[in-house]
């Protein structure tokens, strides 16, 4: 049986830092230059399709139902807070229970506007439901009270009233 011995292929000796310095500048360059190609690209689509024909910067238009909706969702949010402290407080006696409903009551007309999309009922029975929630005031006292008045806060700001 014959039996062959690997040989090793000597190489030249050339300065490996050379070579990849040159073969990194290159590339550097070739990134540069399509870089400002692309930018000028743009820039010049953009003044093609009249962005800039009327001498002015196009402004974004801003999708309006996008943000009423986060509006509604964080109004929605603050009313879980409301429906909480108002179970608290039904619970440490606070609240009767002829009371807690129509605070329930109340804040249910707020979520049902505010699910429809109807900011200005919102706010409306919003101004109700914080009426309301002053007329019980003195009844109010300790944590849960404080949470309650708390959360009536945040539902206004949520709301924007």
């Amino acid at each position: 049986m014959t039996t062959t011995k690997p040989i090793r292929v000597e190489r030249a000796e050339i300065d490996p830092r050379t070579l990849t310095h040159a073969g990194r500048r290159r590339r550097l360059r070739v990134g540069i230059v399509a870089g400002i190609g692309l930018s000028v690209a743009a820039v010049l689509g953009g003044c093609a399709n009249g962005a800039l024909s009327s001498g002015s910067l196009a402004i974004p238009s801003v999708n309006v139902s996008a943000a009423a909706s986060a509006g509604a969702q964080l109004g929605l949010r603050a009313l879980d807070q409301v429906d909480a402290a108002i179970s608290a407080n039904e619970t440490s006696g606070k609240l009767s229970a002829e009371n807690a409903t129509t605070l329930k009551n109340l804040s249910a007309s707020v979520r049902t506007s505010l699910q429809s999309g109807d900011v200005s009922a919102a706010k409306t029975a919003l101004t109700d439901f914080a009426a309301k929630v002053e007329e019980f005031a003195p009844n109010l006292s300790g944590d849960a009270g404080t949470k309650l008045r708390d959360a009536v806060t945040a539902l206004k700001a949520a709301v924007g009233s």
